[in-house]
């Protein structure tokens, strides 16, 4: 009985492996067959402290290499608002599909388009298909209170 097992059991792994084989599915089918994290993008301060002179970091992984991306900043109200002209350098994925952006937002700042509050950027391509995005909270510094 134990060789009738065993022997069902060496055969099922056999047929497992031939037919493994015969999909393509092994070391180099198995490898095509993943799939690749799409890109990201983070900043390198969340937090923002509400500042005629605010600047945010955005750094963006997972591109194609020499993709040229837009990023959206999406209000309160829903309003989505290409931040580009505000933009230096203007993001360009490298040859390993990073790249890195300063946003000087003092300006939404001062015509309060930012309030204090949770916000999204939208990385796009160049249709403005979404193909990243990251929360951005604005916050105000408490005054200190005088003894």
């Amino acid at each position: 009985m134990k060789r009738l097992i065993g022997g069902i059991i060496g055969v099922f792994v056999i047929v497992s492996l031939v037919g493994c084989t015969a999909m393509g599915i092994g070391k180099k089918g198995a490898e095509e067959g993943l799939a690749q994290p799409g890109p990201t993008v983070t900043l390198a301060t969340p937090m923002v402290k509400m500042s005629k002179k605010a600047k945010i970091t955005i750094v963006g992984t997972g591109f194609t290499p020499g993709q040229e991306v837009s990023l959206l900043f999406t209000t309160m109200d829903g309003v989505q608002a290409d931040i580009g002209y505000a933009l230096k350098p203007k993001p360009v994925a490298n040859e390993r599909g990073a790249w890195v952006t300063t946003w000087s937002a003092g300006r939404y700042i001062a015509r309060k388009l930012a309030k204090e509050g949770a916000y999204t950027i939208t990385v796009t391509d160049s249709e403005y298909n979404t193909l990243a995005h990251t929360p951005v909270a604005f916050y105000k510094e408490k005054k200190k209170k005088k003894k």
